[in-house]
């Protein structure tokens, strides 16, 4: 529950009944009730307990700041009522105002101890309380404001409830869909564990292989006629390639969850070059880049964008097209395919499905998942013409910022 906005409510709440409060008493003045002059002292105690329950809705605070302050406005209107006719004034229905402001927001043993206080201060002040008394001893005129009393009572308390109980319910409703999401979002972590688990247990497993394949190579290179050198020399080159992606992949993975900012445009020029290295033929246009800005860094984002960068050079025979702009906060690359029928390949991209060759099609699945904890997202659409469009969005901040 968001007790700041819990604190706010509650001093709005006091502001009405202090205000309705000094009408009744005014009235009642008017009326040639008597009325002892503590009555109006206890009533102005409701002005600083209103203002520090604004004062703490700017503050962090707990639920049992919240407990102390529902107590002590109920031993403030016990002792206003104990001064105005005790269990007599019908005021005292207030009590179960709030009583259900305290249900609500407070867990059950902090409201089972405010329902506690109420019962025993409804159950003293039908014994010990200050008689109300008109100054003129007409009898009628007690009862008949017992009857208006009880009347008003139930409209305040009425109106009270409407407008603070729906206030309410959407609080707990918001809780339950941030609940919701958190655990699709715990079941989307867990899925990626098993992902990466498996993508450990791989890493470790090739290093012997790859470790036999150098020793191999190294015997090739001494006997005539097994292997020509420039195979030899392209074959110890992968090996190479293979080793360093493996320490690339365990330092990523000691380091994915720490990250800072960068220059967006530099770390897109940089993934462009890592690409090249991997893929030699891969092609792109001139790239079109915005104002500088920065976005987050981090091993899980260069991986992702590689990713998209690969899926769009596989789906077609033309060159990619780059864009980059700045929207709404949010740094934005679009990574468009123009060949006629990228458009379905993607549409054949499924999770855990692909029609490559050798691709397992989790790539855009870890993709989108890395991006999601960075607050960034992933649309994949079709252009007009049959070619395939990525849109990556992160967000970002002004360099300096």
């Amino acid at each position: 529950m968001n007790l700041q906005k819990t604190f706010y409510r509650l001093g709005w709440l006091r502001l009405v009944v202090f205000l309705l409060l000094s009408v009744l008493l005014g009235w009642l003045r008017y009326d040639d009730f008597a009325l002892p002059n503590a009555t109006y002292w206890v009533t102005a105690g409701y002005i600083p307990l209103t203002a520090l329950a604004f004062w703490q809705g700017k503050r962090r605070t707990r639920e049992s700041h919240l407990l102390i302050h529902i107590l002590a406005e109920s031993l403030l209107i016990a002792m206003l009522l104990y001064f105005s006719g005790g269990a007599t004034n019908p005021a005292i229905s207030y009590l179960l105002v709030l009583l259900v402001f305290a249900a609500y927001s407070l867990a059950t043993h902090y409201a089972a101890i405010v329902a506690g206080l109420m019962i025993v201060i409804y159950s003293a002040l039908m014994r010990w309380y200050e008689p109300l008394a008109h100054a003129h001893h007409h009898g009628s005129s007690l009862f008949d404001w017992h009857v208006a009393g009880m009347w008003l009572t139930f409209v305040i308390s009425a109106a009270i409830i409407a407008s603070i109980l729906p206030a309410l319910m959407q609080d707990r409703q918001r809780r339950l869909r941030e609940i919701q999401s958190l655990r699709e979002q715990q079941l989307k972590n867990e899925q990626l564990i098993g992902i990466a688990t498996l993508a450990a247990g791989t890493a470790h497993e090739m290093g012997t292989p790859l470790m036999t394949m150098n020793m191999l190579l190294d015997d090739a290179t001494n006997e005539d006629g097994t292997l020509s050198e420039t195979d030899v020399n392209v074959m110890r080159q992968q090996v190479d390639r293979c080793r360093h992606s493996l320490q690339q992949l365990a330092m990523a993975g000691r380091h994915a969850n720490k990250h800072g900012y960068h220059d967006a445009g530099d770390w897109l020029e940089r993934q462009l070059h890592r690409w090249r290295l991997s893929k030699p033929h891969a092609l792109w246009d001139e790239l079109v880049l915005t104002d500088s800005v920065s976005v987050p860094a981090s091993p899980l984002l260069d991986q992702a964008l590689l990713n998209l960068l690969d899926n769009a050079a596989e789906a077609g025979q033309q060159a990619i097209q780059l864009e980059t702009r700045v929207n709404d906060g949010n740094w934005e690359l679009d990574i468009r395919q123009p060949d006629p029928n990228a458009a379905g390949y993607i549409a054949d991209e499924s999770l855990f499905a692909s029609e490559k060759e050798h691709g397992l099609g989790i790539g855009l699945y870890l993709s989108n998942a890395s991006i999601e904890q960075f607050g960034g997202s992933i649309h994949l659409q079709e252009m007009a013409n049959g070619g395939s469009l990525s849109r990556l969005s992160l967000p970002c901040q002004k360099e300096g910022a």
